[in-house]
């Protein structure tokens, strides 16, 4: 038997390294989206229309996309059908987008209204207003605050992301959902548990939105839906806007509602949630274009101090999560460019962000694709500021893996065959 001699082996070794260096190096330093920072908005919106228009029939039903500037709507496209039964096109300000996990950042602002208001304070814990439910006993279970749950920072471990439930289904309790929620999108039914130190490691938690819906209705004694309406969706303009699945079909609006195309496009059938703070705001794009504009502009629900810090780092959270806000880049105002992603199976993708800084924002919501608004809302974030945000690098690193394996596999061949050939020379 023949053995790769040392020498073979440190060539290898050597260009696998190099391989790998190279592919880190594009990623992390050299590549770029193909729009450039600082040029006028035509041209990232150019670049977003076209992708869009080119990823219509292939890769999504829906698509409502809202380009704001200096605090105002300077351009809205819409894209594809609505609503697979009638085929009526999406309509801006009447067609709603069951929002997923962007309906927590729209939640941290009815939190934090009660915060403003004195009903709740950031950094008491949180146990003795829960009387319906509890978390089960550990030495963590009394220590968990609101700000930890805002942030992710609170100890959880159940990594919630919400499918919801038939709509000839009834929904768990909220009380049940946390328990045990049996609507679970990826693993086993699961409850909600206080697992580790709050405030010290951040891991992402549906599940702590969910006990913030209900720490909402506690406080208020009203139904989570009722109170975001009442304090935040028509206060800020959001008419068209809803937590309540059964309020638009009582109103004969559910066909209304974005039909939701799976990654095949086929359209799939409505489902309501119990976990509507994580994840389930039917919103329009109109109605959340009035929310980004809300950060920039005096409004009846938070004051500005309020929200700068709900855009701060937050202990324990690394440098990227506010208080229900994701921090993508800094803005060169010791701020940063705020807003949240979600995703829902089977296909929903959406994104809201907005640069306090600059008024500017983008409102871009899918249905049919996973990943696609994230994408583009990276470009977006690239073109206002000139900084990839790290969802951007790992996915350009991503995009290179198989070019660099394929690399070093050719590389392995001609170093195995000079090697060869030089042995046979001697």
């Amino acid at each position: 038997m023949r053995f790769i001699s040392m020498s073979t082996l440190s060539a290898i070794t050597i260009w696998a390294v190099v391989v790998i260096a190279a592919a880190l190096g594009e990623a992390f330093w050299l590549a770029r989206p193909p729009v450039s920072p600082g040029e006028d908005l035509q041209a990232i919106e150019a670049h977003l229309v076209q992708t869009l228009s080119q990823e219509r029939d292939r890769s999504f039903g829906s698509a409502a996309l809202i380009l704001i500037k200096a605090g105002d709507i300077v351009a809205t496209h819409q894209f594809g059908v609505a609503n697979a039964s009638t085929e009526a096109p999406v309509q801006l300000a009447q067609t709603r987008y069951q929002l997923a996990s962007v309906s927590k950042l729209v939640t941290a602002w009815g939190v934090m209204k009660l915060v403003e208001d004195g009903r709740l304070k950031l950094d008491d814990p949180i146990a003795p207003y829960l009387k319906r439910w509890r978390f089960p006993e550990s030495e963590y279970s009394g220590r968990v605050t609101v700000r930890h749950l805002l942030s992710h920072t609170g100890g959880l471990d159940d990594l919630l992301g919400y499918q919801g439930f038939p709509i000839n289904e009834e929904v768990q309790t909220l009380e049940a959902s946390l328990t045990l929620a049996q609507d679970v999108a990826s693993g086993k039914p699961r409850g909600v548990r206080v697992v580790r130190e709050p405030g010290q490691t951040w891991l992402y938690s549906g599940g702590g939105y969910t006990v913030l819906q209900l720490l909402i209705e506690e406080v208020t004694q009203r139904s989570f839906a009722d109170y975001m309406a009442d304090s935040v969706l028509q206060p800020l303009g959001m008419s068209n806007s809803t937590f309540d699945w059964h309020t638009l079909v009582d109103t004969n609006q559910a066909e209304e509602v974005a039909t939701s195309f799976d990654a095949n496009l086929k359209a799939t059938p409505p489902r309501h949630y119990t976990a509507t703070a994580a994840a389930s705001l039917y919103a329009t794009p109109r109605d959340m274009a009035q929310f980004v504009q809300a950060y920039t502009r005096q409004n009846p629900v938070l004051s500005a101090a309020t929200l700068r810090e709900m855009m701060a780092p937050q202990p324990g959270a690394r440098q990227d999560w506010g208080l229900g806000h994701t921090l993508y880049v800094p803005n060169r105002a010791n701020g940063y460019v705020v807003g949240h992603d979600g995703g829902n199976l089977p296909a929903l993708g959406h994104t809201v962000r907005i640069n306090p800084e600059t008024g500017n924002g983008i409102v871009l919501m899918i249905s049919g694709n996973l990943h696609l608004a994230g994408a583009l809302g990276d470009d977006w974030v690239y073109w206002e500021t000139g900084q990839l945000t790290a969802n951007a690098r790992l996915r350009i690193l991503g995009s290179r893996l198989k070019p660099a394996i394929a690399g070093i596999g050719l590389g392995i061949i001609l170093i195995a065959l000079w090697r060869r050939y030089n042995f046979a020379a001697k």
